[in-house]
């Protein structure tokens, strides 16, 4: 089930000003929950082994961005690093140094989590007053992170 929650663009200068949305509302499951979570679907791993393969996946998973390898997942989808960049007057113009100010981990999803196909599933419903706040600080309680 998702919840939402509707709140007003209040963003000076944006066209739809003063309109309502609703924007989904997340329970934030800790790393160990995940892997109890996982346990609990008929594996014979434990969830000291589902641990560490996980973090294993995590590690190799960032080692081989960094080479500039993109990772496909199976169904998940394909992992790989996109660059925040500045623009610069010309192609020659351009460096890595004064232009490239940022990097960001891209996620293009497989063919089991397109949005299109998670919709057809999708249900919904309200968030009372018990779930977490967007303006929560840096994952704590994780709404739209």
């Amino acid at each position: 089930m998702i919840h939402y929650k509707v709140r007003q663009n209040n963003r000076e200068g944006s066209e739809t000003k003063g309109k309502w949305y609703a924007y989904a509302a997340h329970e934030l499951m800790e790393f160990d929950e995940f892997i109890k979570h996982l346990a609990t679907h008929h594996s014979p791993f434990s969830e000291a082994t589902i641990r560490g393969v996980l973090i294993e996946m995590e590690n190799c998973l960032r080692e081989l961005l960094l080479e500039g390898k993109a990772v496909r997942m199976d169904e998940l989808g394909i992992f790989k690093i996109g660059l925040r960049t500045k623009p610069a007057e010309t192609a020659d113009k351009f460096n890595a140094r004064d232009n490239v100010v940022g990097c960001r981990m891209n996620l293009y999803l497989g063919k089991r989590f397109k949005a299109v196909d998670l919709y057809k599933d999708l249900k919904i419903r309200e968030a009372d007053i018990y779930f977490p706040d967007e303006d929560a600080e840096d994952g704590e309680d994780a709404v739209n992170p």
